[in-house]
């Protein structure tokens, strides 16, 4: 039998254990926090030198096929620096003269003297030179002819005759190469760096002689630059 004093003790204790219950917050449930992950950098690649799949493919032919007339000078505009040879029929007899196109884009004509000629084709200038022997009352007939200037491709690095060669008609790389000789001791057979229109392209010169890939038709300004070899 528990003794009055020993239940008041015990009610004690059971109020304080109630009341510190009811004073207790249930905390409210806390949303899991998401795994740290990084942010990944956007990588802009680097451009690298183009291969020879980015030639066009128009420019390309296969070994043996071929090759269509795809240099064309006639609808070329002229500029300063071109060379071209002037011919005008006139009485008492023909007169022809080559001329160098100056900085100022003008050509020396017989009579008339300085006339410009650069930014156009050759049959506009043809036409405008008659046009002015005409109105000025040299000639009353008149025939100019001009003849556009050759293009030329550049060959550059280890061969042992670099330098500059017209560009008549259309060749192969293969056959550019050869007009300037052989590789120097340094110079690596098995590629060039073709550069046209300021993009430079690294061609497997040696999958082009085995046949794997096509020959490149070179067109007037080219540069054809013969490295030296990875040792």
């Amino acid at each position: 039998m528990i003794k009055p004093p020993a239940i008041c003790m015990w009610l004690a204790a059971l109020g304080l254990v109630l009341v510190a219950g009811c004073a207790t917050t249930v905390p409210s449930r806390v949303e899991p926090v998401a795994p740290y992950r990084p942010v990944e950098a956007r990588t802009v690649p680097r451009p690298g030198p183009a291969r020879v799949g980015d030639i066009q493919p128009d420019l390309a032919v296969s070994e043996g096929s071929n090759i269509q007339e795809t240099v064309s000078t006639q609808g070329r505009v002229l500029k300063g620096g071109d060379r071209v040879q002037v011919t005008i029929y006139a009485p008492p007899e023909p007169m022809s003269f080559p001329h160098v196109i100056d900085e100022q884009g003008c050509i020396n004509l017989p009579l008339i003297g300085a006339f410009r000629v650069a930014g156009r084709t050759c049959a506009e200038a043809q036409r405008l030179i008659e046009k002015e022997y005409i109105d000025q009352k040299f000639y009353k007939t008149v025939t100019v002819n001009i003849v556009p200037p050759e293009g030329e491709y550049s060959i550059i690095g280890e061969m042992v005759r670099p330098g500059s060669f017209p560009l008549t008609r259309p060749i192969g790389l293969l056959k550019a190469l050869s007009q300037a000789g052989r590789y120097t001791d340094f110079g690596d057979p098995n590629r060039v760096i073709l550069t046209r229109n300021g993009e430079r392209s690294e061609i497997d010169v040696r999958a082009i002689k085995e046949g794997r890939s096509r020959d490149i038709i070179i067109i007037p300004g080219d540069v054809i630059e013969v490295p030296r070899k990875w040792y």
